[in-house]
């Protein structure tokens, strides 16, 4: 096993002290510009690793993240529930292993966790404002990060989705082509997405003075066909598809002999399926919830500070298919 390479070791061929050899490569202190690039260079030819969790207790840093799972966790097994659990905490663990953390899974329902828990910051991928573990954290100073929802405290974070700026990108597109009663198709298991995607469509109907239809899909999508067909008997000349994913429910109907009606405008909110989306000429609104844990850590050194909240918005975009028009 090769020993790694310290201070000490580069002390030494440099002939200098291990604090000037700390200075060059923390690029601090009053080194001549030419002595701090001869250390780096000695450093870089022994093959020097910085040691970051060495580098963490000094500054107070766990390098640790705590990833909270919900309350309604054990009551939602549907298959579009887990899929977006694993994405994400996919996703943290990536970007988490990207800035040398490591993540610690903490159930909503224990805040006393957090009185003995040793993380540099709390992340809440889905979050009510009452959240017991939420108040905890932002009671013991410990920096949180929570997805659509702004907690009014120095030392937090804000994602921002964009699944409501998606929402109301997709009813105007609708309403550009021409649709006066647009129906919104949403899942029943009151995911926090959801009623903010539920939240924007209602307040977009009743800035415009229009009367919303909404019909709430069940998790597997067993009354999708009904639901549309009330939709359909409603008056609605266009449908919204918030209940992910566009390509399963337009692929669902079309296996129940049930195909949207061609003089019906139909756009789907797009998490993954973009590419069959695609294909299948679905017009999508497209969203990266998977990219919050990434942006959390690049806010994080700001926060950790105390600086101010910090609020980071994520892309979305539109992509035309062949279905609107």
């Amino acid at each position: 096993m090769t020993r790694q390479v310290t201070l000490k070791d580069i002390a030494l061929r440099a002939g200098v002290s291990t604090a000037a050899i700390s200075q060059a490569l923390n690029d601090r202190g009053s080194l001549r510009p030419e002595t701090r690039e001869r250390i780096k260079a000695i450093a870089a030819e022994l093959g020097y690793q910085p040691n970051k969790y060495a580098a963490a207790l000094r500054s107070g840093r766990t390098m640790s993240v705590g990833f909270v799972l919900p309350e309604s966790v054990e009551l939602d097994l549907s298959r579009r529930s887990a899929l977006h659990r694993s994405r994400h905490i996919g996703a943290l663990v990536s970007a988490a292993a990207e800035q040398g953390f490591t993540v610690t899974m903490l159930p909503a329902s224990r805040p006393d966790l957090l009185r003995g828990a040793q993380i540099d910051v709390v992340y809440f991928a889905e979050v009510a404002a009452d959240d017991l573990l939420l108040r905890e954290a932002v009671a013991r100073g410990i920096p949180v990060a929570t997805n659509d929802l702004y907690v009014d405290t120095e030392r937090s974070i804000t994602v921002r989705t964009g699944y409501d700026e998606a929402v109301r990108a997709a009813l105007g597109l609708l309403e550009a082509g021409g649709a006066e009663r647009i129906g919104f198709l949403v899942d029943d298991a009151g995911a926090p997405r959801d009623r903010i995607g539920e939240s924007a469509y209602r307040a977009w109907s009743t800035v415009r003075g229009r009367t919303p239809l909404v019909a709430h899909v069940d998790a597997e999508h067993g009354a999708l066909p009904r639901r549309v067909g009330e939709l359909r008997d409603a008056g609605a000349d266009a449908i919204f598809s918030f209940a992910e994913e566009g390509p399963a429910i337009y692929l669902q109907l079309e296996e129940m002999d049930f195909v949207i009606p061609r003089d019906m405008q139909f756009v789907a909110l797009c998490t993954t399926d973009c590419a069959v989306n695609t294909r299948l000429g679905v017009t999508h609104v497209c969203v990266h919830p998977e990219l919050a844990p990434a942006a959390m850590f690049q806010a994080l050194s700001t926060v950790r500070d105390g600086v101010e909240p910090d609020i980071v918005d994520l892309p979305w975009e539109i992509v035309r298919g062949s279905s609107t028009r």
